[in-house]
């Protein structure tokens, strides 16, 4: 069934619009309406659903990548089921897949691979950290921002190494084209596979071309077990010869010659991005060429059909999965009239080969049979099924897998169990059979989320404390919960998880505080400092008037917060109004305003001055406040301290003094150089 926009899951993700499918799921971009970001949403097909096995891997993909958080990986949010529908959320990345942009700026040059290599290797080495090994890494399953920023993501075929990393027949993993020949072989696979098809992203990077070629997919797999990789300089001759030896090193045939870990990839690729001249070490042990057996070649013959089979219904891209090897719907490859009758051929020929071989065996070993000596069966506990070959190869004896174990006698993956036993007395050519450890299977009980939105933080934490689950909590601004209630959770309600999921529950911090400075309302009319508090989102508050020898009356005194001081958005500011000295203020009018008069001096001489319009550098008004202060050799005093309307200006003032002085005039508090002027009373 296919979503239509607007449709809603769980309560919460709105579908926006299809962007991918796969031959499990379906991919759509969708928003989170309780967060506000976009998200995408990976849907199980509607014909898997009442599928178990297909329900538990697809589950099993999201506990494979939640467990992982690294700016190289794409992030699962969440998973759940509406009615039929179960569903990953997964980080919305605005970006192409690494092959779109291998097609379209291919080939890069060596530091841009290295550059984009570090940033795969480094989430492979977050991943395998986890024990999870990847087993698909191909440009189609990387995503690039518009930042360059490289993110891995489809977890889809992913498997924890704590749970066997050895593919059973019929289970190989991978796309053709990258996978190792482990891989092929559907044999162990570790962290050094992962790297194996990291090697083959590399070499696509610097050439824009694969390394292997073939008209099947199964030529493809026997090319990556059989032959040699092709040097990435017949390609493109710019490419650093110690990157092409770093490419040729993760892509040995042999696991145990490769970089044996992310670890010593991105030291070498470090290495060479500060040092041109940096030399790559080889692990190379041998160069024998392991030739496949006859079970093997069958088993790339009958599964190999199915590597390169895919079911989208619209271009791929790295939100929806390939599908591996085992996916029971892909339909096989029709095989060719001619290359059935090649193969009967080749098996023909092969046996006669055989034929001759064992003749010429027996006719050289027949008479030294009964001189043969025994050898003693060394200790294989604890070792890969590669070393093993390898060790047993030497004593001239054979190895067979006979089963897997749960034990934490060995670490996973390697032999744990062997018969014959480890110093018992056997034959030359003895095959010891082998037992692979794999992690303890612990019985788990069914864990559910349970419901936390609307609860305070204190219950809910005693909530998941009682039922044994993990929890992380984090802090969110809203406007409408109440302070210390649960507004979120992830996981949501009613989800299935294990027991070491962690829970983010979402505690309301009530509605965001927003400080802002408090401006310095000294020497300012009210209404300046009205406009000056709003322009700071804040309020003019309380007023008190006071007398004050310094302050101009209408001018304010103090604030009831300090300058500077942050404090809550749209708080109150109480001032002090200057009421000045105790000289009544006169009512703006139409007539010349008079100096105040001196008593007692009558000595005073009156002089007229004439103050000029309003300065050109001031604000605008209707009505400003003007003080004018005589400085003599008596001292300074006030002489004038009026509100003045605009249209009286120029305005004649009478003024009251002796001797020769200077005048300093005010408007609204402020000194005006430019209006300072000189008096002489004693002039006629």
């Amino acid at each position: 069934m296919m979503l239509t926009p607007g449709t809603i899951l769980g309560d919460r993700y709105e579908i926006i619009e299809k962007i991918g499918a796969g031959g499990m799921s379906i991919v759509y971009k969708a928003r989170c309406n309780r967060l506000q970001r976009f998200v995408a949403i990976k849907v199980l097909r509607e014909e898997f659903v009442s599928d178990e096995e297909f329900v538990a891997k697809f589950r099993k993909e999201a506990l494979a990548a939640a467990s992982l958080s690294h700016p190289n990986i794409v992030g699962i949010y969440d998973v759940g089921s509406d009615h039929d529908l179960h569903y990953i959320v997964m980080e919305y990345v605005e970006g192409k897949t690494l092959k779109d942009v291998i097609a379209e700026d291919g080939p890069f040059d060596s530091k841009m691979v290295l550059e984009f290599g570090v940033q795969i290797v480094s989430a492979l080495r977050h991943a395998h950290r986890k024990k999870i090994i990847h087993r698909d890494i191909k440009p189609q399953n990387i995503l690039v921002t518009h930042d360059n920023v490289l993110k891995v993501t489809d977890f889809g075929i992913a498997k924890a190494v704590d749970s066997s990393t050895v593919v059973a027949t019929g289970n190989a993993i991978g796309s053709v084209h990258y996978f190792s020949p482990e891989q092929a072989k559907g044999k162990y696979v570790n962290e050094t596979s992962d790297l194996y098809s990291c090697g083959i992203v590399l070499f696509e990077l610097a050439t824009k071309k694969l390394p292997f070629e073939a008209d099947s997919h199964i030529s493809i797999a026997l090319k990556h077990i059989n032959e040699d990789l092709p040097m990435p300089t017949q390609f493109n001759p710019a490419v650093m010869p110690n990157l092409e030896k770093l490419i040729l090193k993760a892509t040995h045939k042999s696991q145990v010659s490769r970089y044996q870990n992310a670890d010593e990839m991105l030291k070498d690729m470090k290495g060479i991005l500060a040092d041109p001249n940096y030399v790559v070490e080889s692990n190379e042990v041998s160069d024998q060429t392991i030739l496949l057996t006859d079970l093997e070649t069958e088993y790339i013959r009958n599964n190999g059909n199915r590597a390169g089979q895919r079911h989208t219904s619209n271009k791929p891209n790295a939100y929806t999965e390939m599908p591996s090897l085992d996916e029971e719907d892909e339909s096989d490859e029709e095989v060719s009239t001619l290359y059935k009758v090649l193969v009967s051929v080749g098996g023909v020929l092969a046996t006669l080969v055989i034929i001759i071989i064992l003749s010429a065996a027996l006719f050289l070993w027949l008479p030294g049979m009964g001189k043969s000596k025994e050898v003693l069966v060394p200790n294989l506990t604890g070792k890969t099924v590669e070393q093993a070959e390898n060790l047993l190869k030497s004593y001239k004896l054979k190895i067979s897998i006979i089963g897997e174990e749960p034990s934490d006698l060995a670490p996973v993956g390697t032999i744990f169990k062997q018969n014959p036993e480890e110093n018992d007395i056997v034959k030359p050519g003895t095959v010891v059979e082998v037992t692979l450890a794999t992690a303890k299977i612990v019985e788990e009980t069914e864990l559910r989320v349970p419901d936390l939105i609307g609860l305070d933080r204190s219950s809910a934490e005693k909530l998941l404390m009682d039922q044994g689950l993990l929890y992380v909590v984090e802090g969110a601004y809203d406007d409408t919960m109440e302070i210390g209630k649960v507004m979120d959770q992830v996981p949501s309600a009613g989800q299935s998880i294990d027991e070491t999921t962690k829970i983010t529950i979402v505690v309301s911090k009530g509605p965001q505080v927003v400080l802002v400075n408090v401006p310095n309302l000294s020497n300012m009319t009210l209404q300046d400092a009205e406009i000056s508090l709003r322009n700071a989102k804040l309020r003019l508050g309380a007023k008190k008037e006071e007398e004050s020898d310094t302050v101009a009356a209408g001018l304010i005194i103090s604030q009831s917060v300090s300058p500077n001081k942050q404090i809550e958005e749209d708080s109150a500011i109480d001032v002090v109004i200057s009421t000045g000295k105790k000289i009544e203020e006169e009512e703006p009018s139409d007539e010349t305003p008079e100096t105040p008069e001196v008593p007692g001096d009558s000595e005073l001489i009156t002089k007229t001055f004439t103050l000029r319009n309003v300065p050109s550098d001031i604000e605008v008004k209707d009505v400003y406040h003007v003080m004018i202060k005589l400085t003599t050799e008596d001292g300074s005093r006030v002489v004038f301290d009026q509100q003045v309307q605009k249209d009286l200006f120029p305005l004649d003032i009478p003024i009251k003094g002796k001797g020769k002085g200077t005048l300093d005039t005010y408007f609204d508090g402020k000194t005006i150089p430019s209006y300072q002027d000189q008096i002489d009373f004693n002039e006629v």
